[in-house]
């Protein structure tokens, strides 16, 4: 089953490489939306969420297939998760894989002020959503659902990781699943 929530969350467009690391931190205070119009190319960009724009497309379109099932990346964007907008400093979108079933990889991919940056993790994890409670202008909350755990069962075991942006980088505050 593939996700198409769409969280009224919000983020932006820069360029800058990121750098996870680990380390344990407290919650987050509930994300906010921008009414300011951020540039991109000199050219103004709406603020808001839009899991349609051109830029997830290069994304998606720049990373290798997922190297477990060999499936590319879906571009479709009815099955992205997320809460990109060019205004917010740090943000996601959250795809799949063609052909998707409900325990397909996924990969969040992280955006500063509406530039992709990278991916969350290295690898792919099935059952990974946005935790729109422990989301903010400058984190982007991320549950997963525990290996191991049962995937059919709404009692499932989950680990809810942050990606916090600090300046230059993003810091990872937990640990996601191996």
């Amino acid at each position: 089953m593939v996700r198409i929530a769409r969280p009224a969350l919000v983020l932006c467009a820069g360029l800058v490489v990121a750098v996870a690391g680990c380390a344990d931190d407290g919650g987050s205070t509930p994300t906010h939306a921008h009414s300011a119009a951020a540039t991109t190319s000199g050219v103004p960009t709406a603020c808001g969420v839009d899991l349609t724009a051109p830029v997830i497309q290069s994304a998606v379109a720049a990373l290798p297939a997922e190297p477990v099932t060999h499936a590319a990346w879906s571009t479709d964007p009815r099955g992205f998760e997320g809460n990109f907008d060019p205004c917010a400093t740090l943000s996601t979108v959250i795809i799949t894989v063609q052909g998707a079933t409900g325990s397909s990889p996924n990969q969040a991919l992280l955006f500063h002020k509406g530039s992709y940056i990278g991916t969350a993790t290295p690898e792919a994890h099935g059952f990974t959503s946005l935790d729109v409670d422990r989301t903010t202008d400058d984190t982007v909350g991320l549950t997963y659902k525990t290996p191991g755990s049962c995937n059919a069962c709404t009692d499932g075991t989950v680990t809810q990781v942050q990606f916090r942006w600090e300046g230059q980088k993003v810091r990872t505050i937990g640990t996601p699943p191996k």
